[in-house]
């Protein structure tokens, strides 16, 4: 979603409008969407995501059958997104949280990735092994 702000005045509108164009018949998909609530802790300090913001509702109102939209981002952060404007709740009326993945799961998605991608396989245990690190190391990240 960060893409969609403009880094001066006058240039956030043309590329939300351009990344919706080219999101025609197809997905437009922002993840980090809470970038767009322009708030932190209550201060409605960023005059770019704001703008963001209201020209992504007029252009998803404004081509409604043309497109999809998914707003993607933490669930605390994404809720305040929420809040920020009364019409998003209306505009995405439907809500899917996904679990995280447990380290078993990254794991094995490594040594599908480094086959796929690279055609190597791991060395017996690799997996395992990677599967104890990431729970190891990320164990305060990885929410129970």
């Amino acid at each position: 979603a960060l893409e969609l702000k403009g880094t001066h005045i006058g240039w956030t509108c043309p590329q939300v409008k351009e990344m919706v164009a080219a999101s025609m018949g197809g997905c437009l998909f922002l993840d980090e969407a809470y970038a767009l609530s322009g708030s932190r802790d209550g201060d409605r300090g960023d005059s770019f995501a704001d703008e963001a913001l209201r020209t992504l509702l007029t252009e998803l109102e404004n081509n409604r059958t043309s497109l999809c939209c998914v707003l993607a981002g933490y669930p605390e952060a994404m809720e305040r997104l929420l809040r920020a404007d009364p019409g998003l709740l209306r505009r995405f009326p439907h809500i899917l949280r996904l679990d995280d993945y447990a380290p078993s799961e990254l794991a094995a998605i490594a040594a599908s990735t480094a086959h796929a991608r690279y055609g190597l396989r791991l060395a017996d245990g690799v997996q395992e092994a990677l599967a104890e690190h990431i729970d190891r190391v990320h164990r305060a990240d990885i929410p129970k």
